[in-house]
């Protein structure tokens, strides 16, 4: 029993030293860049999917672009079953729906997506599917030209089952791209900016062609009020210094370029400002501290244990030991600590207690 009692303790320690620190996942994937079928593995099978009811409706800010030129493309989405998560995980394709269907798979390069990142898979929670959402992202077309199809997708729950809904029937959105024109106006070297903490300015700055006159517009996250702040020119590029953020929240702006000739605009992209201290590592650490408590509690009960178990076996072994039990014992007449007939190393307990029986056993008298 006690080898046992050892091997019990010993695999419940093992389990706590090897148990990874998990994380609890509220639901969803996570943005990404995935394939509309993720392997069958990000949500579910067509196989084991039912319909979504969800009404998909598809906007570009224009109907061709040049190559390496600007895109926005905008989803709305209403009418969706919901399931307690209330999320859907919405997807912008080039394809019909298979493997490698993702944009950057036909030459595209999402610079923004609505989240704040460069994702074609983004996931929304949905308070109310009568007024759904809207997703929306900001695209840098091929090197090459062509036409491209893109297309809308959407995972989300309801009723207990996964739901699977697309544009495919509604033939989705082509865009053309073409030769990029004469004397166009060009932004050079520009990496759009996507993220900002609070309290940082934000400077705007690119290198530009054929312009001579560019401006950055702006609006907040679902809003139709746009705002414009010229750029100036000077040695580094077209520049201009956003106001410092004072709280959470999202932006989308853009460039708006033009020469004598032509004017045009960049996509929209969107700006997420976050508090760089928001993340709260307390629930992290008061994880790894109570598993250090419970892994130290472990070790010193099991130190007690083979301290006990070390010790009992140390104790000089009588092979009376089995009469100790017996009821008449507590009435033994008195022995003669000092008895020549007592064995070397007992102790006056032992001799009081085991010493009858043991000259019972020699055949002498008490």
């Amino acid at each position: 029993m006690r080898i046992l009692h050892r091997v019990l303790i010993l695999g419940i320690l093992a389990c706590l030293l090897s148990s990874p620190v998990m994380e609890a996942n509220p639901g969803g994937n996570g943005d990404g860049t995935r394939d509309f079928a993720c392997g069958g593995s990000c949500h579910a099978d067509p196989d084991v999917s039912l319909p979504s009811s969800a009404v998909i409706s598809m906007n570009t800010d224009r109907d061709s672009t040049f190559v390496g030129g600007p895109l926005t493309i905008t989803a709305d989405i209403v009418g969706m079953e919901l399931s307690e998560r209330k999320i859907v995980g919405v997807f912008l394709t080039t394809g019909t729906f298979g493997v490698d269907d993702s944009p950057d798979n036909s030459g595209w390069a999402i610079i923004s997506d609505s989240n704040g990142g460069s994702s074609n898979y983004v996931e929304s929670y949905v308070l109310d599917p009568d007024e759904g959402i809207s997703v929306s992202w900001s695209l840098s077309a091929p090197s090459v030209e062509g036409t491209t199809t893109f297309h809308i997708g959407i995972h989300h729950g309801g009723d207990g089952i996964a739901r699977l809904g697309d544009t495919n029937d509604q033939g989705g959105v082509s865009i053309s791209v073409g030769p990029i024109p004469e004397n166009f106006p060009q932004l050079l070297d520009w990496t759009p900016i996507t993220q900002r903490n609070i309290g940082e300015e934000t400077v705007l700055q690119s290198k530009m062609m054929n312009v001579t006159s560019a401006s950055i517009e702006w609006k907040i996250s679902g809003s139709e009020i746009i705002s414009s702040i010229e750029a100036e020119d000077n040695a580094n590029g077209w520049q201009v210094n956003f106001p410092t953020a004072l709280a959470d929240g999202s932006m989308e702006y853009r460039w708006r370029i033009s020469n004598s000739e032509f004017e045009t605009t960049t996509a929209w992209t969107t700006l997420s400002t976050e508090n760089s201290s928001s993340v709260d590592e307390n629930p992290s650490r008061l994880l790894m501290l109570a598993l250090a408590m419970i892994t130290a509690s472990v070790l010193i009960s099991l130190q007690r244990f083979m301290a006990e178990d070390l010790q009992s076996s140390n104790i000089p072994h009588n092979p009376l030991d089995s009469s100790k039990d017996r009821m008449f014992q507590s009435l033994s007449p008195e022995i003669n600590l000092g008895d020549p007939r007592r064995p070397e190393g007992w102790s006056d307990e032992q001799w009081t207690h085991y010493g009858p029986d043991y000259i019972v056993s020699l055949g002498d008298d008490i």
